[in-house]
């Protein structure tokens, strides 16, 4: 018996998740995509960072020889958490808009590897009304529970072909951004000096006082936003201290104040304008 060897790589990647993360993510075949690999003799198998799919060596002659005439390959994809939408940076356009890529704008980056979007990361021209004659109606259609699917990705069968032909183990790859956010510091507990600052070691963030902050069941809050926003991180770098700067010098009133996430995030108007922006929020006892 002749043995299974790779014929495909779908991978996903997202800026949010440090570089040897898998990102949480798992694709899937649809219902109607795994029947037809199994017609095929194709085994789809789970990879660190996507899907593979396998078959016997000998039969790839076979296989890309009556490719062309199969309908599209079409998978589903799942994030593990609930905050995908949170950390992406990705507006969806309508409520029911999906996000859905497909071979057809699929550039090649270098030999055996293709990105299936025009720029270097996914950008809004992935949205996808689920209506008809789009693609969506259909993918969309399914009842997923208890998770719904973030994204979906199909693969013509003649582009297959191509990738297949050209030798080697295409790989087809989806890459994302990580969202940007202002961070929002509120000091529960009044440090008690009048010139408290946050301050950035590594000199890059700057923080600009806004008075105290009244908060529900609390009382007034010291609070501080970073001017710039910052791109989101699952584990961020960021080295800041929260300092007392006075005309004799300063003193570190707290040595490192905890780094933001997207457990906790607002929206509120930009100072000097009247668009609303994402804040992560973070609270200190």
């Amino acid at each position: 018996m002749n043995a299974y060897a790779i014929v495909l790589q779908l991978s996903v990647s997202h800026a949010y998740f440090p570089a040897a993360s898998n990102g949480n993510f798992r694709v899937e075949a649809t219902a109607r995509c795994a029947a037809l690999l199994d017609r095929l003799g194709i085994l789809a198998r789970p990879a660190a960072n996507g899907l593979l799919l396998l078959c016997q060596s000998a039969a790839r002659e076979e296989l890309l020889a009556g490719l062309a005439q199969q309908d599209e390959l079409e998978f589903q994809v799942f994030s593990g958490d609930s905050h995908f939408f949170l950390y992406t940076a990705l507006d969806r356009p309508a409520p029911d808009a999906c996000l859905y890529f497909h071979s057809a704008q699929a550039q090649q980056e270098q030999p055996g590897c293709w990105r299936l979007h025009a720029q270097d990361y996914a950008d809004q021209s992935a949205w996808s009304d689920p209506v008809v004659p789009n693609k969506m109606a259909g993918l969309a259609a399914r009842s997923f529970r208890p998770l719904k699917p973030v994204f979906f990705l199909a693969l013509s069968p003649v582009q297959l072909a191509g990738a297949l032909a050209s030798g080697g183990t295409p790989r087809f790859c989806v890459r994302f951004q990580a969202r940007k956010m202002h961070w929002k510091y509120y000091l529960l507990r009044d440090p008690g000096v009048p010139h408290a600052a946050i301050v950035d070691l590594d000199g890059e963030l700057r923080f600009t006082a806004r008075g105290y902050t009244a908060l529900p069941g609390n009382g007034p809050a010291l609070t501080f936003v970073s001017e710039q926003a910052i791109e989101m991180r699952q584990t961020h770098a960021q080295r800041l201290q929260l300092r007392e700067q006075g005309e004799l010098g300063e003193r570190i009133l707290i040595k490192r104040l905890p780094n933001a996430s997207v457990a906790a995030v607002g929206r509120e108007i930009a100072a000097g304008s009247a668009v609303a922006v994402l804040v992560s929020e973070i609270y200190i006892p």
